[in-house]
């Protein structure tokens, strides 16, 4: 968490370390906090848990964050199309909009860790080009508001689709909706 503590600011980054001291155990940050296209006061925090107890995990969390039940979503997540493996988790998105902060926490089993680290690993790393296209995106929406909310998770889901898949072309909403997995953006 040390190497995002500056973009993190003093207080998300004092709540963030209050939470992973309290859970005991590891956050894993991605996406763009660990890139140069994230916007402070725009972009959402992508943390990953890796547990060999969910349940207590979640309960942890639960009870930190005040969530209920209702908040937590069952997620499947396939690397790409081509590949048949799923990985089961649980994601929790947190929004405080009086202290500016949300985060999307994913809970995963510890028997899916390498997997789930090598994902973080290739998203942490995109290429420089796909940060690039990710920047432009969220200056036209967060900056410009040229893109409605809809048009612009289009967008960055289909370039996140198309770089993991190794290809370009056309793809409409219902073929990204029947071939894409949980991306962790």
């Amino acid at each position: 968490m040390e190497d995002i503590k500056d973009r993190l600011g003093d207080y998300k980054y004092n709540f963030f370390t209050k939470l992973q001291k309290y859970l005991d155990t590891e956050l894993y940050f991605y996406g763009s906090i660990k890139r140069f296209d994230y916007f402070s006061k725009s972009s959402d925090i992508d943390i990953t848990v890796i547990t060999d107890n969910i349940k207590s995990m979640m309960s942890r969390i639960q009870n930190y964050l005040h969530i209920p039940n209702s908040h937590i979503q069952t997620i499947f997540q396939q690397n790409s199309i081509h590949d048949k493996n799923i990985i089961t988790g649980y994601k929790i998105k947190y929004k405080n909009t009086e202290d500016n902060i949300q985060f999307d926490l994913l809970i995963y089993d510890e028997k899916h860790r390498k997997e789930v680290l090598q994902r973080i690993y290739y998203i942490n790393n995109l290429p420089f080009y796909i940060v690039i296209i990710l920047c432009i995106l969220k200056i036209l929406y967060y900056n410009l508001h040229l893109l409605s909310k809809s048009n612009f998770v289009y967008l960055k889901n289909y370039v996140f689709f198309c770089y993991f898949n190794g290809k370009m072309g056309y793809y409409s909403k219902d073929s990204l909706k029947e071939n894409s997995s949980i991306i962790m953006l």
